[in-house]
């Protein structure tokens, strides 16, 4: 937009001309500081009304940890968008007041004690199709950062119920570990990590990474697999496959000892565990829970043909 001069300005001023509109700005965004609630919604406020395309899909506005900021920066000012940007929070954007704020909430619990930002790119426009400056009347990035506390609501409940080492080959495209949801609220498995333990007692691990917004209903179940899985399960609709390791799962799970598996939520805290007290080695075939729910012990775990994303 060009500026006039003060000389033109006063000109235009004298013969009853109109000043040019200032551009419009981002008013601010909520929530702010730490403790912030779980369960919250966070939005930005815009001092005119915004255009949709690329707000609501993922692609010029995002909800970040921390640990990915920079690259949902990068994403959202790249030309392919932010949508399925690894570490972004699962969400649903809705514009509301007119187009004037965007809200955004999450499908899942965030996570306790960690650090969000919202990220907004320097290409949203307003309606009118004027550029929308940052608080300070900068055209460039819009970042918004919070810290939540506490986990609140009811606590998750996930669960390890079958895993299978020894597929068929190529292994590395077969090998899955089945992860249920137990609890009553939808579960983010984003920054989780799986862990295994070695015949030689060392622990191994790989973080869990969720397809773009996708989160674990209750009472639903995830596949993890490595990045070799090739798709061979005749998956239920609606079962996410979640990547656990670059090629192998877990760096490949042994057939010749016993699967002993922990699942640990981002900040390390274990909680599942699959043949911890024990589980048989199944050949050619998957080791099972028998009730999804029932505790980690040699008598609940039974080779069998295995039947992956449904639970018993």
């Amino acid at each position: 937009m060009r500026r006039l001069r003060p000389a033109a300005l006063a000109t235009a001023l004298a013969c009853g001309l109109s000043p040019p509109e200032p551009l419009p700005r981002i008013l601010g965004a909520a929530p702010e500081g730490e403790g912030v609630l779980t369960t919250t919604a966070a939005e930005i406020r815009f001092g005119a009304p915004v255009e949709p395309p690329g707000l609501t899909d993922g692609r010029l506005l995002v909800l970040a940890t921390a640990e990915v900021l920079r690259a949902a920066v990068a994403a959202v000012e790249s030309d392919a968008g932010a949508a399925g940007l690894p570490g972004t929070v699962a969400m649903d954007v809705t514009l509301e007041d007119g187009g004037g704020r965007a809200v955004l909430r999450p499908r899942a619990a965030l996570r306790g004690y960690t650090a969000y930002a919202m990220v907004l790119s320097s290409r949203v426009r307003a309606a009118d199709g004027r550029p929308m400056l940052d608080p300070e009347g900068r055209r460039r990035t819009f970042v918004a950062s919070f810290g939540t506390g506490a986990p609140d609501g009811p606590p998750p409940a996930p669960a390890i119920t079958e895993v299978l080492a020894d597929a068929a080959t190529p292994e590395a495209g077969g090998e899955y570990v089945e992860l249920a949801n137990l609890g009553t609220a939808a579960l983010d498995l984003g920054g989780f990590r799986l862990v295994k333990r070695t015949a030689s007692g060392a622990l191994a691990s790989c973080e869990i990474v969720p397809p773009a917004g996708a989160v674990l209903p209750a009472a639903g179940a995830a596949l993890v697999a490595g990045g070799a899985y090739d798709g061979r399960y005749a998956l239920p609709a609606g079962a996410p496959v979640m990547t656990c390791g670059a090629t192998a799962l877990l760096g490949g799970i042994a057939n010749d000892h016993a699967p002993d598996l922990m699942l640990a939520d981002p900040g390390g805290h274990v909680l599942a565990t699959f043949g911890a007290a024990g589980a048989p080695i199944c050949p050619a075939a998957a080791a099972e829970k028998i009730d999804a729910a029932g505790k980690d012990e040699p008598g609940n775990i039974r080779c069998a043909e295995g039947s992956p994303g449904r639970l018993p």
